[in-house]
């Protein structure tokens, strides 16, 4: 069961992910003053990976028990915010004129990653 479950969700997952790269595009077609960073490409690839990681871990943790699931939850989500913040400073430092959009379009894909990743687990929970 959990294996279908996580399945379905990755399939899901790849699915949304599409759909964020026309949106991207869009983004930056009609607002040229949001313009995103050269590397949302690469910045969306590490960002599907990591969390098909997180959403695996935490779709097979909420079917045991409830406090091994807020547990894996807490220190999952304290370790990929801080791992984040890590990148964007080591980016912006080696990087100081693209800093600004890497850190923009970074915090967008976080963003809207990490509401999908709330409402995948209210829907399985």
């Amino acid at each position: 069961m959990m294996e279908m479950t996580f399945k379905k969700t990755a399939v899901q997952f790849t699915a949304f992910t599409l759909l964020i790269i026309p949106a991207t595009l869009l983004v930056d077609f009609l607002i040229p003053s949001l313009k995103a960073s050269d590397n949302w490409p690469a910045i969306l690839f590490f960002m599907y990976l990591f969390t098909m990681g997180v959403l695996y871990l935490l779709v097979s943790s909420v079917k045991k028990r409830m406090v091994r699931f807020v547990n894996t939850y807490l220190l999952v989500s304290f370790g990929k915010m801080m791992l984040y913040v890590v990148i964007m400073f080591v980016y912006a430092w080696l990087n100081p004129a693209n800093a600004v959009p890497f850190i923009l379009t970074f915090l967008a894909y976080y963003i809207i990653f990490l509401i999908y990743e709330v409402v995948v687990l209210l829907h399985i929970s």
